[in-house]
């Protein structure tokens, strides 16, 4: 037990002392900058219209790019839906095809619904974090 209270007080300190470090940094902030700079957080950055930058905060940016990518999965899996139903169509009465295109089909809504479910998802967190989302 004691072996535990000499080692979770530095830390505790040590949380504290960073905590505190970075809330006088807040206090502490830049207020002007030289000409095509503005202060973003108390930082001194270059305007984008200079740089060719985003004017998008990082949450923003990696929210567009999950959705993206979830956009394509999912259109993946009604491709592969739809082939499934073409193998079933097909099958011509062959037992093993016609497993085969029940399994791919299965899969294939699996795919879907996970996507939908990672679009619900993605989308609430980022409404819970801009404090969008209404009780």
């Amino acid at each position: 037990m004691k072996n535990t209270k000499k080692t979770i007080l530095p830390v505790f300190l040590l949380l504290f002392l960073v905590t505190l470090f970075l809330l006088s940094g807040e206090t502490m902030a830049l207020t002007s900058c030289i000409a095509n700079f503005t202060v973003v957080g108390g930082v001194c950055v270059p305007l984008s219209t200079y740089v060719g930058l985003s004017d998008k905060s990082v949450g923003d940016i990696l929210t567009a790019v999950m959705q993206w990518l979830l956009y394509i999965v999912g259109t993946i899996a009604v491709i592969a839906f739809v082939i499934s139903g073409i193998q079933y169509l097909t099958a011509a009465g062959s037992e093993d095809q016609i497993e085969i295109a029940k399994r791919n089909m299965k899969w294939s809504v699996v795919g879907i619904t996970v996507v939908l479910s990672g679009l619900i998802i993605i989308n609430f967190v980022d409404a819970i974090f801009r404090g969008v989302v209404q009780k």
